[in-house]
């Protein structure tokens, strides 16, 4: 008995002697496995592997005491080998949003704002012209991206300061009932800045700098379009250039984003550590510790799972552990912000690269682990076709965007990029197959639509071409009359006049429609949702509705040959295609852009 009782209390002693130091190691280790010690090497290793297509970038890796490791890489300015250091200033880009939803939390813990309340509670009466939907839209729909509101640009014009002219002049249209799909939304966030605003009768960016930058010492951060709320930032500013995600350049001309709330915060990445480090802390923003138990909360899952997908205004990647934060990209920067809320460690990051995934997606496996996809249940699960990203315009006059391979693409497997290297999940809604990312819902099409679609844009393209041929002949045929002194002419004069004019409206209609494409793929043109260009098309559509059936009202076509007959049928079958486009994509409906 003695023995045993020896032995009983050595193994006690032991394991109380080993257990500290085994978690001690453990605290040692970041959630990924990897040592905190070794971290920085491996960092280093990693943009040495990646550094042909580099420009800028910086990270720092925290804990709620202080910082693991800080790393400065390549150039603000590669061609004049200005090197980024810790002066450097970032454009956040949708980082920017974790500020309203921290000070629509505020307001929330002061018992100015209810989450589920109607936000039409607190805007102005008849504020929101373009709800198609009775149900109310709730700050809670605005946190998650629910409100079921169309895409709008970002790089809105107007008085870069008032919000309330922004917002009223550019409304997009609610195609889907609120909290049924999740559509990321920069009109939304914008929305709710604004009602922070209202409620506090603050401008908002005077609301954020005494309320988040000055209590957490963010003295080198600015948020307003033209950064005039912080000279050091806004010289800074002035001194970078932004690149593609492949190292070229883009361009060194700041780009004003009128909806600032959304995606304009610039600054140091000392600041938006310091930011980062406060959120994981839990301290200085919030008064009661229930205030950051509910922000942290789940308040929106992947459909169909209890995963996490956003938590008021957070959203979820799954990595080994799940973490909590924001993704940004303006026209030349990238930026991320991660939170493991329970090992308690962070990771930002910071390029001037736009559209940057090495570095704000792979590198951090470093830190959290893997990053995760689908489940093999869900990738059995999947339904080849084509899908369209529903973060886009699904009604009105901008739809003809659909046809964008960015917007519209064909899903022939689960390992198919566009959803490959992601966490994502398949349901249904109204009969339909739906992939939930983080961020937004894709919609399976019927291949039938497809085929319309493309196959009416395919008959424009023949009109626009059938058009400038006609134009081209008639003008090569008169500079020949005119250089031989033939003035003959067999065609009705009225007939005549009624061919160049229709060819005119469709040669009209083409360059409009190149102009709004180009507008679609330059972030900084606002152009695409334009009131006026869609009045030219409405305009258009009634001059080449007439002519399309003017041929068959006049007695004229009695003197036309046969051929002259052939020609007048393809010239009107051509300015119909082009009334059936502008018919089918809306194009007439100025006004509800």
């Amino acid at each position: 008995m003695k023995k045993i009782f020896i032995l009983t209390l050595l193994i006690i002693l032991t394991l109380g002697l080993f257990r500290p130091v085994t978690a001690l190691a453990e605290d040692q280790k970041l959630p990924s496995g990897t040592d905190r010690s070794q971290i920085g090497q491996k960092i280093e290793n990693f943009v040495k592997e990646h550094e042909k297509t580099t420009a800028g970038m910086e990270t720092a890796i925290f804990d709620t005491n202080g910082t693991i490791y800080r790393g400065n890489f390549g150039y603000m300015d590669k061609e004049n080998k200005v090197k980024a250091d810790d002066d450097s200033v970032f454009e956040w880009g949708s980082v920017t949003k974790l500020t309203v939803w921290v000070s629509v939390m505020q307001l929330w813990e002061e018992g100015k704002i209810d989450l589920e309340e109607d936000v039409r509670t607190y805007l102005p009466e008849g504020f929101l012209r373009n709800l198609r939907y009775d149900k109310p839209i709730t700050m809670l729909d605005l946190m998650n991206h629910q409100a079921g509101f169309d895409d709008t640009p970002l790089y809105l014009k107007g008085d870069k300061s008032n919000l309330e002219e922004l917002l009223s002049d550019y409304q997009p249209i609610q195609s889907f009932e609120p909290g049924t799909t999740t559509i990321y939304s920069n009109y939304g966030t914008s929305l709710a800045a604004y009602i922070v605003e209202r409620i506090s009768g603050q401008t908002y960016v005077d609301y954020v700098h005494e309320h988040i930058f000055r209590p957490l010492d963010m003295d080198r951060t600015a948020i307003l379009p033209d950064l005039s709320d912080n000279a050091y930032v806004q010289k800074k500013r002035k001194e970078d250039k932004g690149y593609t995600s492949e190292g070229e350049l883009i361009g060194d001309a700041p780009y004003e984003v009128g909806l600032y709330p959304a995606g304009r915060a610039t600054g140091t990445l000392d600041d938006l550590q310091k930011f980062a480090q406060t959120l994981l802390s839990r301290r200085t923003l919030f008064n009661r510790p229930e205030t950051w138990t509910t922000l942290y909360t789940t308040s929106l899952t992947y459909p169909g799972t209890d995963t996490v997908r956003n938590a008021h205004g957070f959203w979820a990647n799954e990595y080994g552990v799940t973490v909590l934060g924001h993704g940004g990209n303006t026209n030349g920067f990238s930026s991320y912000l991660r939170l493991d809320l329970k090992k308690g460690v962070g990771q930002v990051i910071m390029t001037n690269q736009f559209n940057e995934q090495i570095y704000n997606y792979q590198m951090p496996e470093l830190i959290f682990g893997k990053l995760q996809t689908a489940s093999a249940e869900t990738k059995k699960e999947f339904e080849p076709g084509y899908y369209r990203v529903l973060r886009n315009y699904n009604q009105g006059p901008a739809t003809w965007t659909q046809l964008l391979p960015n917007v519209t693409f064909e899903l022939k497997d689960s390992s198919s990029e566009q959803i490959d290297g992601t966490f994502w999940t398949l349901y249904k809604y109204k009969g339909k197959t739906r992939i939930a990312t983080s961020v937004s819902d894709l919609e399976k099409v019927p291949d039938w639509e497809i085929w319309t679609q493309y196959g009416l844009a395919a008959l424009a393209g023949l009109s626009v071409l059938y058009a400038l041929g006609s134009l081209l002949v008639r003008l090569l045929l008169g500079l020949y009359r005119l250089v031989f002194d033939k003035h003959k002419s067999g065609q009705v004069r009225a007939l005549k006049i009624w061919q160049i004019m229709t060819a005119a409206g469709i040669t009209a209609f083409a360059g409009n429609f190149l102009l709004l494409l180009q507008s679609a793929m330059d972030a900084s043109d606002y152009s695409v949702v334009s009131q006026w260009r869609y009045m030219v098309f409405a305009g258009l559509g009634l001059l080449l509705a007439g002519c399309a059936i003017y041929p068959f009202l006049t007695k004229a076509k009695s003197q036309l040959s046969r051929s002259g007959k052939v020609l007048t049928v393809l010239t009107s079958l051509s300015a119909l295609a082009i009334v059936v486009n502008i018919l089918y994509w809306s194009l007439y409906q100025w006004w509800v852009v």
